[in-house]
């Protein structure tokens, strides 16, 4: 017990002599005098006059003259090398759009089911691929055109397909007396623009037509009539 105790007082005291000792320094230190050997008023810190305006403003105004320039200079970079890669940028963003629509038209072609919820089965009348196939109407077995080539027009099988637009009518619109129905909503069908977009991107990707004769990238001229040389007087 008696060695327990001198160990504590003796912890006691190291604590205390140093705590005098700093008590000790700051007092020296607070009490040395200023160089010179001449000494101001005493006045209290929340006393003393503040800065003047001139010398509260001149850092900020600086700071901020240099985070403006380095602003000014980074803009001067960014929005020449941002122009330059506009054209790339907006093809890059063109291309991404088309190849997401047409694989939403190929999901178009595909049976619906609970994986597929946008599937419409075209590929039940136009086959695997929508290369072709077979269709009963009427009681008849009738051929389903291959869409593979139906840009190519009366050249290879579609007599009825002249340009783009031709394509688009026979989706959305049907074929009367055919086994063709129109699947726009504006003519009672159960797509909408945007699917019929995608679905007519989709067959664009898919055509086995050379590009010189493919009518929905080149529309056919129209023969040129020439006029009839005039009579002599």
């Amino acid at each position: 017990m008696v060695i327990a105790l001198s160990t504590a007082q003796g912890i006691l005291v190291g604590v205390a002599a140093g705590a005098g000792v700093v008590i000790l320094l700051w007092a020296l230190a607070s009490g040395v005098r200023r160089p010179g050997g001449v000494r101001g008023p005493d006045i209290p810190s929340a006393m003393r006059s503040a800065p003047s305006d001139e010398d509260l403003e001149v850092p900020v105004r600086e700071k901020l003259y240099i985070w403006g320039l380095i602003t000014v200079l980074i803009m001067a970079v960014w929005v020449p090398v941002l122009f330059l890669r506009e054209n790339t940028t907006n093809k890059e963003d063109i291309q991404g759009l088309l190849a997401t629509s047409v694989e939403r038209g190929h999901l178009t072609t595909l049976p619906g089911n609970e994986e597929n919820q946008i599937g419409f089965n075209c590929e039940r009348c136009h086959g695997p691929g929508l290369h072709g196939g077979q269709n009963v109407y009427n009681g008849n077995v009738v051929v389903v055109p291959n869409l593979q080539t139906v840009c190519g027009g009366a050249d290879f099988g579609h007599p009825l397909i002249t340009d783009l637009q031709d394509v688009i009518n026979t989706i959305a619109q049907g074929r009367t007396g055919t086994d063709m129905p129109s699947w726009s909503v504006r003519y009672s069908g159960a797509m909408d623009d945007q699917q019929i977009q995608d679905l007519v991107n989709y067959i664009l990707s898919i055509q086995k037509v050379p590009e010189l004769k493919n009518i929905c990238l080149h529309a056919p001229s129209a023969p040129s009539s020439s006029p009839s040389p005039s009579s002599s007087p």
